[in-house]
């Protein structure tokens, strides 16, 4: 065995998770001074692996910096593949001289466990030190193709980018998502990236997950130094429901008691709310994502009673933007949920969910359907005169 497979060995020897961390890496040899902005691709307790702007000789020590974090370390380069490219790019792999979770993953996997004191961190107060260092334990209790639920009580802020690592047996499943709903001492809703290829993982866990006895072992570590967007043209189908993605998208505009209600009442196989496919007018009013107000008539495809589906939006509008709707007299404030914009002449379609839990918006709409007995369907078109 040569130097190289020995110690890609002692870097493999605890489970990896691909993360990306911007690291700076400066050298520590005088015979070979650099300093460079690197990320990594794989990390684990005993090293990482990172994209390089540059070849490093083998054994070279480095510090290791995670500047957002104002945390180093010191390591060895233990492995070099040049990757080519132009400007050429290499793969260095690197060896932790003090093992440990220096990357400050809030509950890394067992075999983290390190005897060795790990890479020492910023001093902290007073007041942070007397809190008890309990690791966070995840349950996961709902997933779709588009969004999951964990059950935690320590979890992340809303907004903030993680990755999701379901182990089946001897099988790992790596996700990465959003926090869009956070509950203190409950849980997290995630929504999972929607590009095609991550919706198969996806749904090959969700696969798994049915087919299995095994009780799945859970890991959510944040993505630490970048924001993970979910972006707009790897749009959600609205034609293909996805009832745990609509309520994880609403999370924040719930109270968590309404929020973990309808979670519940999704277990039993309820919908929150019935969904009406319906044409009515609409008028909307806001601001767009650079500052223009928008004013403008639309219509929309379905309703329930604190939301809506809404077609021929003009305006590039963010998710949880603020936005008013208008309607035989009543106006009322929604945020956004969702954003489908696939580029034609007819417009955005957009999901909205009512800033007021309790909202009568649509409620005679609702009413009259439900009295009358039509089918839904019979009523597009109608303009809801």
């Amino acid at each position: 065995m040569g130097p190289s497979d020995k110690s890609q060995h002692a870097i493999r020897r605890s489970s990896r998770l691909q993360l990306e961390v911007p690291v700076r890496l400066t050298s520590l040899s005088a015979d070979f001074p650099f300093s460079e902005q690197c990320n990594t691709t794989l990390v684990n307790a005993h090293g990482c692996g990172v994209i390089a702007p540059r070849g490093i000789s083998l054994g070279v020590r480095v510090r290791l910096e995670i500047v957002s974090a104002k945390r180093h370390t010191t390591a060895r380069v233990a492995e070099v593949v040049p990757l080519g490219g132009d400007p050429e790019t290499w793969l260095v792999g690197l060896e932790l001289e003090v093992p440990g979770n220096f990357w400050g993953i809030e509950y890394a996997p067992s075999d983290w466990k390190i005897e060795d004191a790990p890479a020492p961190l910023e001093p902290r107060t007073e007041q942070e030190a007397a809190k008890p260092a309990g690791a966070r334990r995840w349950r996961l209790t709902d997933v779709s193709s588009g969004a999951c639920y964990l059950e935690s009580a320590a979890t992340f802020p809303s907004g903030t980018p993680v990755l999701v690592s379901v182990r089946i047996g001897a099988k790992e499943h790596l996700l990465d998502g959003v926090v869009r709903a956070s509950h203190p001492q409950a849980g997290i809703g995630v929504e999972f990236m929607r590009a095609p290829e991550h919706r198969q993982r996806v749904e090959e866990l969700i696969g798994e997950l049915g087919g299995s006895r095994d009780v799945p072992r859970i890991f959510v570590g944040r993505k630490e130094g970048q924001q993970l967007a979910i972006d707009p043209g790897e749009a959600r189908n609205p034609d293909s429901p996805d009832p745990l993605l609509d309520l994880v998208l609403e999370g924040e505009l719930l109270s968590a008691e309404q929020f973990l209600s309808d979670l519940r009442a999704q277990r039993l196989g309820k919908r929150r709310d019935a969904r009406i496919d319906i044409a009515l007018p609409v008028l909307l009013t806001g601001v767009d994502v650079s500052g223009r107000p928008l004013d403008q008539r639309a219509m929309t495809v379905n309703i329930s009673r604190r939301g809506a589906l809404i077609e021929g939006i003009h305006g590039e509008l963010a998710i949880g933007a603020a936005l008013f709707l208008s309607r035989s007299g009543k106006k009322e404030e929604f945020r956004v949920a969702w954003v489908v914009d696939d580029d034609s002449l007819a417009g955005a379609r957009i999901g909205v969910a009512a800033v007021d839990s309790n909202t009568e918006f649509w409620n005679e709409v609702l009413e009259a359907t439900s009295q009358s007995g039509l089918e839904a369907a019979a009523l597009r078109g109608s303009g809801g005169k």
